[in-house]
């Protein structure tokens, strides 16, 4: 039996109180093979509340022994699956071996498997905070090295349970042209065109996603041209996305009760370019670099907005008003 979630990674960590509250929240994330999954519910039997199966191979099973109470979620192997996988390959993918709270241990990951496991649904935004938390912690812990073939398989068969897993996110179509991709229609009420508030939120001459382009008429950037630029401006090309959907979907339309919170914001529109706003190398980019794009962060952003619209370098969307809360926000700006 392997353990593959927070308990196997908060073991590996100093001791702090974040970290040992954090180990005693955290459910057992399980692994197991049919006969195994039955011999353990057999020996264990006498402290478990209750278990239900949530998926077609997972079950959650609730647990109380000496008053206190946890819980296990439990992968069953199945043919072909990326468990199976792993309990087929024991011991090439851990390297430890753990107590549990019943009468059970279990093999724990090395940081590399479990760097990988975390990746595979890091694309969807679900417990997205904790798991981005959770990769970079990993990916300090892991070997550098190239990935062999057992981890290849493995990443693509856990990616790809993922997808089934999490298949209601979609991501829009880039290979389409601007009017089309702009013509969908956003969850929040527009005031200005999106490709203005990128102008303001340039760091350069042009906004970095302009440098990326070669048909302007198509709403998709290159790759190649992308990776040509420094890293500095393949960064930025982050930064501007996210001020400008930050400023877009939230601070402008007040969108959700934190909209005055600038930096939740960014960290918001940094997740949706992680999770649901693209795919392919800009969102994989995003992810390895969501920590220095964080760090980078630069609060002065919706200031610089406010002071081009008041100097006219960027106007409403004809027939729009802005929200009343705003006009404030743009007074106390010219008061300042």
């Amino acid at each position: 039996m392997i353990v593959i979630g927070s308990k196997a990674l908060t073991f590996r960590l100093q001791r702090t109180d974040e970290v040992v509250n954090r180990c005693l929240k955290a459910d057992y994330d399980v692994l197991m093979s049919q006969d195994e999954f039955h011999k353990w519910y057999s020996l264990n039997r006498k402290y478990i509340l209750k278990i239900y199966p949530t998926q077609l191979n997972k079950y959650k099973a609730v647990a109380l022994k000496n008053e206190e109470r946890k819980q296990y979620e439990i992968e069953i192997a199945t043919e072909g699956s990326s468990a199976k996988l792993l309990l087929d390959n024991a011991e090439a993918v851990t390297d430890f071996v753990i107590d549990g709270f019943l009468d059970d241990q279990f093999a724990t990951l090395t940081p590399e498997y479990q760097m990988l496991t975390k990746r595979s649904h890091l694309v969807y935004p679900v417990h997205f905070e904790k798991n981005m938390d959770d990769y970079n912690l990993l990916r300090k812990m892991a070997n550098k090295s190239e990935h062999d073939g057992l981890m290849q398989e493995y990443y693509f068969l856990r990616s790809e349970e993922a997808k089934e897993r999490y298949s209601k996110f979609k991501t829009p179509k880039l290979n389409v042209s601007n009017e089309d991709f702009f013509s969908s229609k956003l969850a929040v009420k527009n005031y200005f065109i999106h490709d203005d508030i990128h102008e303001v939120m340039k760091h350069h001459e042009k906004p970095v996603y302009e440098m990326m382009k070669k048909d302007f008429t198509m709403a998709k950037c290159e790759k190649d041209l992308f990776f040509e630029l420094p890293y500095t401006y393949q960064l930025q090309a982050v930064q501007e996305e996210a001020y400008t959907i930050a400023l877009e979907r939230y601070i402008i339309p007040q969108a959700g009760e934190d909209w005055m919170d600038y930096f939740n914001c960014y960290k918001k529109a940094l997740k949706r370019i992680c999770t649901t706003l693209c795919s392919g190398w800009f969102r994989d980019f995003a992810i390895d670099n969501y920590e220095e794009a964080i760090h980078q962060y630069s609060s002065l952003f919706v200031d610089k907005f406010w002071s081009s619209y008041k100097s006219g370098k960027i106007k409403l969307i004809e027939g729009r008003e802005l929200p009343r809360s705003s006009i404030y926000e743009l007074d106390a700006h010219k008061m300042k």
